[in-house]
């Protein structure tokens, strides 16, 4: 029965290996530079899954771009960047120029934030549209301090330099610059991925419900975005690969270990809060 048993182990051991190694399969042969440029959201993720694809495939190099999801889109139809991390839905992308495809990846929770100096913690979802609408201009409306509300955005246009868009909103050009924003004024209203909260911004609950994984897997804080890669639809060998992992169970792993939520387990519903269409939540929508 020892016997038996140690033998079976290895054979688990041997078909566990297997696994492992087949998720970066696709990459056997290629070699060259593949170019990723585009938002912070799911940024982490897509660099841990490039050190495990670089460290089995030597002769592949993958560099990174921070530029923002509208100036990432505009690079790779440029063919200046191979893939776009994009943290919005495909519908806000100009239809202008090379064309290009989509392939959603991961969910990424949000949280609605304020500035720490801000007395205001719980909200219901009409005050946050309104705040963001700004339909509500001052704080105290909703309980809070004295001084303007000022609601931020994430531009989502390819041009660079785009200015503000919504009159009584400030847009900024990406996730960075949004926490940058909301940091150092303290009148602003924002919005942040949930694995990115930390002591330089104060989450907002919504409905009674604090903004975390377990109050979004279980339905209390529904508000999320799906990320996508733009490829050109004539996609480089090295991009087509880098999605596969990224979408297989390896990838999908990775996303879970850094914060995100897989695929697979997209909520049934719907978000409450237009996060990932930019334009229609600085209207209030």
């Amino acid at each position: 029965m020892k016997i038996l048993t140690a033998i079976l182990f290895c054979l688990l051991a041997v078909v566990d290996t297997s696994a492992a190694a087949s998720g970066t399969d696709a990459f056997a042969g290629l070699s060259g530079e593949l170019r990723i440029a585009g938002s912070d959201v799911g940024l982490v993720a897509a660099r841990e899954a490039a050190e495990q694809i670089t460290a089995e495939h030597p002769s592949v190099k993958i560099t990174f771009s921070l530029t923002g999801a509208g100036n990432g889109l505009r690079r790779v139809r440029l063919r200046q960047a191979d893939i776009c991390l994009y943290d919005r839905d495909p519908a806000n992308a100009s239809r202008a120029g090379a064309p290009l495809e989509f392939i959603a990846y991961g969910i990424d929770p949000v949280a609605v934030v304020v500035n720490p100096v801000n007395t205001v913690g719980s909200l219901s979802l009409e005050q946050i549209k309104q705040l963001f609408g700004a339909r509500i201009r001052f704080w105290n409306v909703v309980g809070g301090p004295s001084f303007p509300a000022m609601p931020l955005y994430i531009e989502a246009s390819e041009e660079e330099g785009r200015p503000s868009t919504r009159a009584g909103n400030v847009s900024v050009s990406s996730q960075p610059a949004m926490r940058f924003t909301l940091a150092r004024n303290k009148e602003t209203l924002g919005y942040i991925s949930m694995r990115d909260l930390d002591a330089s911004l104060k989450p907002i609950a919504v409905e009674g419900s604090a903004p975390n994984l377990e109050a979004f897997r279980a339905g209390r804080y529904r508000i999320y975005r799906v990320m996508h890669a733009a490829l050109p639809q004539a996609c480089p060998p090295l991009a087509k690969a880098f999605m596969d992992y990224l979408a297989g169970p390896q990838g999908q792993a990775i996303l879970a270990r850094t914060g995100y939520v897989p695929l697979a387990d997209k909520p049934s519903w719907a978000s409450v809060l237009p996060v990932d269409f930019p334009d229609r939540l600085a209207d209030g929508q």
